[in-house]
């Protein structure tokens, strides 16, 4: 829908993939999941890129679908590619371990 390029914030510029979204039956409301890989600080500064750049995303949004309201957009982290991740490392870890032995 939105290109990464249409949204001038750099603090969106990393690796950021939406998950998922959520919509509220009364279509007020919509949550936004997304995840992102780096460090804390690069994804505390993703959060604030959002919060940042939600406005727009929002009006955006309701451009292109051409509806007369808009739910107000809320950001929210997903971690369970992250966790995903590090279950992986540690599985690979006992593996390696055990071959060892």
């Amino acid at each position: 829908m939105l290109d990464s390029g249409e949204v001038h914030e750099p603090r969106l510029s990393g690796m950021v993939s939406i998950t998922d979204v959520d919509v509220s039956p009364d279509l007020k409301l919509a949550r936004v999941y997304y995840s992102c890989f780096g460090s804390e600080e690069e994804r505390v500064s993703t959060a604030e890129g959002f919060e940042s750049a939600s406005g727009f995303i929002q009006r955006e949004v309701g451009k292109r679908l051409g509806v007369k309201f808009t739910p107000e957009l809320i950001f929210e982290r997903d971690d369970t590619m992250a966790y995903a991740d590090h279950l992986e490392k540690v599985i690979k870890k006992i593996d390696e371990d055990e071959s060892e032995e």
